[in-house]
């Protein structure tokens, strides 16, 4: 009689299990997906080690990465940044989800500011080349 029970009972479990977990894989991919504002695609993250990894695979082609941590090298997320061109112009706002932020910015001249608890953060100058990714570390 037991082992009858347990027959019916393994799968139910393996069943549950399994959609259980699929809302947290849809969320995983939904983390990741590309943004666009403006035509400008973007995507943050990096909280684990795991969306790290993600990330630096999906990434590859975008021009431009933005890591936020601390003095003390914590990483920080829930950075607003905003992204000017040539004219000085707000062509892109958002706020990261983890301490990575990639942006696929078309060749040109660009500035960036980072704000994180009300402090500001600016990049005056950053110049990007068809083919390569720039990389800048801001701390706070």
């Amino acid at each position: 009689m037991k082992s009858t029970c347990l027959i019916f009972l393994i799968p139910l479990v393996i069943l549950q299990v399994i959609f259980l977990a699929l809302p947290l894989y849809s969320e995983e991919a939904d983390l990741f997906k590309e943004n666009k504002e403006r035509g400008i695609a973007f995507m943050s993250g990096g909280v684990s080690q795991t969306e790290r990894e993600i990330l630096k695979d999906r990434a590859k082609g975008y021009s431009l990465k933005l890591v936020f941590s601390s003095e003390r090298g914590e990483y920080l997320s829930n950075v607003i940044v905003k992204v000017f061109d040539q004219e000085n112009q707000t062509i892109l706002i958002t706020v990261s989800n983890g301490p990575w932020l990639f942006i696929d910015l078309p060749t040109g001249m660009y500035k960036i500011e980072a704000s994180f608890r009300a402090d500001r953060k600016r990049i005056s100058r950053v110049k990007i080349e068809q083919g390569k990714q720039k990389v800048f570390h801001l701390r706070w």
